[in-house]
């Protein structure tokens, strides 16, 4: 039997595995919760946004595969263009998307939003 220190509570136990790391199954759900927890707190910044910005355009695409819309109006529903998720090819171009919905500049800065998912069906 060998003696080990609880990562979680720093307490002094006796292993009664080899590969033991926890003095019980209740310290090491809490240890790896806090561990995920902080993990997620760290996230927020960049996460927080994006799930703004998909649920602002899933609300205004409801069931509309593509449709213009001036930048001013996506400002004021709180939309964010510092984020997206990434770039997908449209007619040749690279544009950048959110999730599902790609985003094409217009002229007077209007905004074109097609949504991937409408266009394949």
């Amino acid at each position: 039997m060998a003696l080990a220190t609880d990562p979680l509570t720093e307490e002094l136990f006796i292993k009664s595995r080899n590969n033991q790391r926890f003095a019980c199954a209740d310290n090491r759900i809490s240890y790896h919760n806090k561990k995920a927890n902080a993990e997620r707190k760290k996230m927020r910044v960049c996460n927080r946004p994006l799930f703004v910005n998909y649920k602002i355009l899933s609300e205004i695409m409801n069931g509309i595969s593509r449709k213009s819309f001036h930048k001013e109006f996506l400002l004021g529903k709180g939309f964010s263009f510092a984020v997206f998720t990434g770039y997908s090819e449209f007619e040749g171009k690279s544009h950048p998307t959110m999730y599902n919905y790609i985003l094409i500049p217009k002229e007077n800065d209007f905004i074109l939003v097609i949504n991937k998912n409408e266009l394949n069906d």
